[in-house]
C-alpha cells in the first residue's frame, strides 16, 4: 500500500503528458522464459497485466482480444519485439504501448526479468528491469509493473505521437476553462510599441474569443462604455531565415483595468511565436498566437 501511495504521489507530481490527457491503452504480450525460466513465463504476464490493470492512467486490451487479432508469428519467441511488429499490434488492438519480456534465471533460485516498453507509433524503445529470488516472485513482478507504468507516465511523449491541437480546440479549452459568472463588457486597444496604430490581428483574435466566452465587447464607435478596458503595446522581435521558413516572435504588455474606479486588475506579459512559410505567415501566427496565451491567463480573471 506505502508503494501505491508513494507512485501515486510521484506520478502526480511528474506533471506528465498522461495525468493531463485521456488515458493510454496498453497490450501486455507474454513474457518469455529462457529454458531454464520457461514456466514462469505466464506467471509474469498474468501478474504485470493484473498490476498494470490497476493504474487508473492506462487502459488494458484484454489478453482474449489481442489473442483473437494476432498469431503468435507476429511476435517471435525471444520476448523481443520488433518497432513493425508493434506497430501492426498498435493498428489492430489500438494499443499505443506494448509491453513484452524475458524472463532468465541465472541460478536455481534467482530471476531476472526484464520489461520491453514499446510505442506503437514511434517505435521508440525503453526497457526495465528487476531481479530477486523466484520465490518472490509476486513481489518481483510487482516491482516491475511500478516501473513500467511510471516508464510510460515518464516517456509519454516519447512512446505516443501527439496530434497538435487545432486553432478551434484550443479556443474552445480556453473557453471552457472559464468558470465564473461575471461577464463585463469589455473594450480592447492593443497598439504597436511607437507607433500610432492599432495592431488589429491580436485585437481581432482577443474580441473574437472574449465574444466565443460570452463578453460583451463594444469599441470606439459603440453608444455604451465598457466596464473593462484592456489596453497594449506588441512589437516583433527577431525572424530568422531558414530556406523558406520564417520565424517571429511577437511579445507584447497589457494592462486590464475598470474604467469607473481605474482599478487595475492586472498587469500581464505575453509572448507568442511560430514558424511558417514566409514572413507575413510567420508574424501573423505568432501574434494569434500571444493573443491566444493573454485570452487564456485573463478570460478567468474577468469571471470573477
Amino acid at each position: 500500500m506505502k508503494t501505491k501511495m508513494l507512485l501515486t504521489l510521484s506520478l502526480a507530481l511528474l506533471g506528465g503528458s498522461i495525468a493531463h490527457a485521456a488515458p493510454l491503452t496498453v497490450a501486455v504480450y507474454d513474457f518469455k522464459g529462457d529454458a531454464e525460466a520457461a514456466s514462469y513465463g505466464n506467471n509474469v504476464t498474468t501478474l504485470v497485466t493484473a498490476n498494470l490493470t490497476a493504474e487508473t492512467n492506462l487502459v488494458m486490451v484484454e489478453r482474449s482480444e489481442l489473442n483473437k487479432a494476432l498469431s503468435e508469428q507476429a511476435f517471435g519467441m525471444s520476448g523481443m519485439v520488433s518497432s513493425d511488429a508493434a506497430a501492426k499490434i498498435g493498428q489492430i488492438t489500438g494499443a499505443k504501448v506494448l509491453v513484452a519480456g524475458q524472463v532468465i534465471k541465472t541460478s536455481k533460485d534467482h530471476l531476472i526479468i526484464v520489461a520491453n516498453i514499446i510505442g506503437t507509433e514511434t517505435g521508440r524503445l525503453f526497457a526495465d528491469k528487476v531481479e530477486g529470488a523466484a520465490d518472490n516472485l509476486s513481489d518481483l513482478t510487482s516491482d516491475l509493473s511500478r516501473k513500467i507504468a511510471q516508464t510510460i507516465t515518464v516517456q509519454a511523449t516519447n512512446l505516443v505521437t501527439v496530434t497538435p491541437e487545432s486553432h478551434e480546440e484550443l479556443l474552445n479549452r480556453i473557453v471552457k476553462n472559464v468558470t465564473g459568472t461575471n461577464r463585463p463588457s469589455v473594450s480592447v486597444k492593443i497598439y504597436r510599441l511607437g507607433k500610432p496604430w492599432g495592431d488589429l490581428q491580436v485585437e481581432t483574435e482577443l474580441q473574437a474569443i472574449l465574444m466565443k466566452a460570452g463578453f460583451p465587447v463594444v469599441d470606439d464607435n459603440s453608444e455604451n462604455k465598457p466596464e473593462v478596458i484592456i489596453t497594449g503595446a506588441g512589437e516583433f522581435g527577431s525572424e530568422p531565415r531558414r530556406g523558406d521558413l520564417r520565424s517571429c516572435n511577437y511579445a507584447m504588455d497589457v494592462k486590464i483595468q475598470e474604467r469607473r474606479s481605474g482599478k487595475i486588475l492586472a498587469l500581464e506579459h505575453q509572448e507568442g511565436n511560430a514558424t511558417e512559410t514566409g514572413k507575413s505567415a510567420a508574424r501573423t501566427a505568432a501574434q494569434i498566437n500571444a493573443a491566444d496565451g493573454l485570452a487564456g491567463k485573463i478570460l478567468p480573471l474577468l469571471a470573477k
